[in-house]
């Protein structure tokens, strides 16, 4: 196996092999997204470590049908990292069938992105490696305008563009699906544990909103709710529809400039 894999990515992959399928699997009745299904026992699964499209979005149906194809009316081993359930009751779980490590393929052909909550980390270097690799062949859902290129973290600061190019934080639901700089004051920031919100209205269901995730907080200011509020800024990434309102997801502090 290649060395960009962990130790503990290939020991995992070894045990599957060995132990793979076995008497205590469960089998898969129903597919509801790209990272969701349900049990034969009733109880739902989120897949860890990853996130594709919400039912509506952009590549979510196809998302869905390649889970489908992995998993539907087959039997799975489930692995839990540090935390059991979400807050919606929902069994949190590494996913095999027999030895295909689900999770990974799904990252791997380019149907979901890394995103990883705290405490669980697992596997996190190993589905970064394999997305990068996947949005380099622009494989799955990276041939389109669907997730937030991991490029961009790297040359943002390059590619920030001329004043006369930047548009505003309220013209932003005007681009959607498009690389855009955002420009506006955060008035407002919320930070739950899994995910910053650095809001540019007060009525934050409705208007623009950068997020940056908990899987990235160790490269950011500390506090970062506290560290960009009240400040200007241009935001620079893929401008996304969320429920409604447009948000770019800040995956480096490179997307994201102070002006002063």
């Amino acid at each position: 196996m290649s060395k960009i894999f962990s130790s503990s990515f290939k020991l995992a992959v070894f045990l599957l092999i060995i132990f793979g399928c076995t008497s205590s699997n469960q089998k898969v009745v129903v597919v509801y997204d790209g990272d969701t299904f349900e049990l034969q026992s009733g109880e739902k699964v989120r897949l860890l470590g990853i996130n594709s499209p919400e039912i509506g979005e952009p590549g979510a149906d196809i998302a869905k049908d390649f889970l489908e194809k992995l998993v539907l009316g087959k039997e799975v081993r489930l692995e839990k990292d540090s935390m059991n359930r979400d807050k919606y009751e929902r069994l949190l779980r590494y996913v095999y069938v027999c030895d295909l490590f689900v999770n990974a393929k799904l990252i791997g052909k380019g149907y979901a992105e890394v995103r990883f909550y705290p405490p669980n980390f697992r596997y996190k270097k190993d589905f970064e490696n394999l997305e990068e690799i996947a949005y380099r062949n622009r494989k799955g859902l990276w041939a389109f305008a669907v997730f937030q290129p991991p490029e961009i973290t790297k040359v943002a600061e390059k590619l920030f563009p001329p004043e006369e190019n930047v548009i505003s934080w309220q013209d932003a639901d005007k681009y959607y699906g498009k690389t855009m700089t955002v420009e506006g004051l955060i008035v407002r920031s919320y930070n739950s544990g899994k995910a910053c919100f650095l809001n540019f209205h007060s009525e934050w269901r409705k208007y623009f909103t950068a997020v940056i995730f908990a899987s990235d907080f160790d490269k950011f200011p500390p506090d970062p709710e506290n560290f960009y509020l009240n400040k200007k800024v241009r935001v620079m990434g893929l401008i996304k529809e969320y429920k409604g309102s447009p948000e770019i997801v800040i995956r480096s502090p490179s997307q994201i400039k102070i002006i002063k």
